[in-house]
């Protein structure tokens, strides 16, 4: 299995210290690559160097639907291989005429993706499931080339079982992310290195290895150490729940 950050994650860092401290504290780590969150201003050219230099692999990227046909000088120059869009607004889901147009918009970016080969998903928060719906299984249903990068943590927020829930999604689920969660009030307390929390993750990592889903990606908004010391010990500890 292949681990990867989603560069999100190290934002706070990006502002302080610029993409390249960014890069190397994920190779240091020992990550194998990375999901970008945006391109810190680099050309395309300029972000394929840094990433030869810290030898990192570009496995995806966050792009809204929208957003995708301007950002392919990136997908193509740096080999992306998946595109998740991040967010979509609860309304955008339950408002009619906003969902066809999303749906519309995703077609349009999946048109984009499918011709150079690469994957085209949907990145959940916990919204999707509220008032007692599952939104993101309609738009699946909906968008049948559509792919499911399921965040665990928002699942867990959102009262799932996320390892039930990425059985129900075999054959659309095609990256997970690594997100741990508190056991108490998770959606506001810092986030517990990955395996320390209470999201199942031994069940979670069996699942992806059910599945045959090759790249885990890491991410975390609020840190309970340094982000340095994070970065480390969760991979050490998802390295041991993929054996």
């Amino acid at each position: 299995m292949k681990f990867a950050v989603q560069l999100y994650s190290l934002r706070g860092m990006a502002e302080r210290e610029g993409a390249e401290a960014v890069l190397s504290a994920v190779a240091e780590a020992g990550y194998d690559g990375v999901e970008f969150a945006g391109f810190y201003g680099k050309t395309p050219r300029e972000m394929k160097e840094l990433l030869a230099r810290y030898k990192l692999a570009a496995y995806s990227a966050h792009i809204g639907a929208k957003e995708t046909e301007a950002q392919l000088p990136y997908i193509d120059e740096l080999g992306i291989g998946a595109v998740y869009v991040p967010w979509a607004d609860k309304a955008s889901f339950d408002d009619a005429a906003r969902y066809d147009e999303m749906l519309g918009d995703m077609r349009k970016a999946n048109g984009l993706c499918a011709e150079r080969g690469v994957l085209f998903g949907y990145h959940n928060h916990a919204h999707e499931f509220e008032d007692g719906k599952d939104r993101l299984a309609k738009l699946l249903s909906d968008a049948p080339y559509l792919k499911s990068e399921l965040d665990v943590f928002w699942a867990t927020v959102a009262g799932l079982d996320p390892v039930a829930y990425m059985r129900g999604l075999e054959g659309r689920l095609s990256c997970v992310h690594i997100k741990e969660a508190a056991k108490e009030d998770p959606a506001h307390i810092a986030q517990p290195v990955v395996g320390e929390g209470a999201v199942d993750m031994a069940g979670v990592f069996a699942e992806m290895k059910r599945q045959g889903i090759g790249t885990a990606v890491l991410e975390v908004e609020q840190y309970p150490c340094g982000e340095a010391e994070y970065l480390r010990r969760s991979l050490e500890n998802m390295k041991k729940l993929a054996k």
